[in-house]
């Protein structure tokens, strides 16, 4: 009786095994090969503010099979606001893996005098209770307009903790701020993604003789005096 008891349970578990087996590779192929995008062009482009964007072009190759036609293009690019924007390419394959590249697009008025790309001064400079550490390198920062009279700035720290530590883009200060006509600076809103908070206040000047904001940010109980000048 027990031998009889033996063989079904051992009948019923292979059976149990197999089904179990079926299920889980159902669908799904013994090797999955990946997409590969590759973009022609440069990975950043600026455009005129107004202009029409035109597309540098893309390819995909997928286990030697041209599937650029399967690439999908998304993005949220407006030519008629300045500002960064991202362009996504992104390929399936029959599995449903995908594989995604990414191109920046930078709109901007080429005619604003103030909007464009900035380099921050070596010479800038955090002022930490007295203990004075310098930025030692040149980092670019964009400013852009915001066509209602303010102007958005991508780190107003000129790049301390984002480029120089190399904490990476959440660690910006991203901020808005607006110019009187002697070229004053007033600070509008800021924020730091990374760790949730924003500048406790910002006095600065534009100077549109050389295209330079000399600015100082008080951040967490630190003051941090950046000169950066349009590139």
């Amino acid at each position: 009786m027990k031998k009889i008891f033996y063989i079904a349970f051992c009948v019923l578990s292979a059976i149990a095994f197999g089904s179990c087996q079926n299920i889980t590779t159902d669908g799904v192929t013994g090797i999955t090969y990946y997409p590969v995008i590759t973009l022609e062009g440069d990975s950043q482009i600026i455009v005129q503010k107004g202009t029409q964007y035109n597309e540098p072009g893309y390819s995909a190759v997928l286990n030697g099979e041209d599937v650029t036609a399967s690439v999908e293009v998304i993005t949220n690019l407006n030519t008629s606001k300045s500002g960064a924007y991202s362009v996504t390419y992104k390929c399936v394959n029959a599995d449903g893996f995908s594989t995604t590249a990414s191109r920046k697009v930078i709109v901007l008025d080429l005619k604003d005098a103030v909007e464009g790309f900035y380099l921050t001064s070596a010479d800038s400079y955090r002022d930490r209770a007295g203990t004075i550490t310098k930025y030692g390198s040149s980092f670019e920062i964009l400013v852009t307009n915001n066509d209602d009279g303010t102007y958005s700035c991508d780190d107003l720290l000129g790049g301390y903790y984002c480029q120089r530590a190399g904490y990476g883009a959440d660690y910006a200060l991203a901020g808005i701020f607006s110019l009187d006509g002697s070229g004053n600076v007033t600070h509008i809103s800021s924020s730091i993604p990374g760790w949730g908070d924003s500048a406790d206040g910002i006095t600065g000047t534009f100077n549109s003789e050389t295209s330079t904001f000399d600015i100082c940010t008080v951040y967490a109980g630190m003051k941090f005096y950046v000169t950066m000048t349009k590139e």
